[in-house]
């Protein structure tokens, strides 16, 4: 069994809120890239987009992950777009049991079209931004994970986090 857990999925998928629940079942250490790198910069996410740009960011992301994948006995919940570096997904391989929340398009845009704090949605049509972004990384997901479970719009979070506390324990 791997040290640690990381949650890699679309933005939206539910990678904090199970990330959670699922540290707090496994008496694991919770961790979230994002607010690490928000807290690391004092800048939101979308800031850090707006005034350095998306390779500035995944180059901050890079370093997190390299940093957090080391420590033992955590849940990570990555960024949407984690699998994009090699690094990343390299080095939660070794470190981690990786789970992609495999999150239907429809219900990542119910979970996220209200929101203004996700700088690559932030354009015209949404939905469709979601589903061309959505359908460029779902291979990555695929390949990276080593476990995946589907989400929809009637998924129950708890559910969600007893299975995969489940196919960790057995993994």
């Amino acid at each position: 069994m791997k040290d640690n857990i990381a949650l890699i999925g679309f933005m939206g998928s539910g990678k904090t809120t199970i990330g959670k629940i699922l540290a707090k079942y496994l008496d694991m250490k919770f961790v979230d890239t994002d607010k690490m790198i928000a807290a690391q910069e004092r800048k939101s996410i979308s800031e850090i987009f707006a005034e350095h740009g998306e390779q500035y960011f995944r180059q901050l992301e890079r370093e997190i992950v390299l940093h957090e994948s080391l420590n033992n006995n955590i849940v990570i919940s990555t960024g949407g777009g984690v699998i994009i570096d090699n690094e990343n997904i390299k080095h939660l391989k070794e470190t981690s049991f990786v789970v992609y929340l495999d999150c239907t398009i429809e219900c990542i845009y119910e979970r996220v079209k209200n929101s203004k704090t996700r700088p690559l949605l932030n354009v015209d049509d949404m939905f469709e931004k979601i589903k061309e972004l959505h359908d460029k990384r779902e291979w990555l997901y695929q390949i990276s994970c080593d476990f995946s479970v589907k989400i929809d719009t009637d998924s129950n979070m708890y559910d969600t986090a007893e299975k995969i506390k489940k196919a960790y324990i057995e993994s």
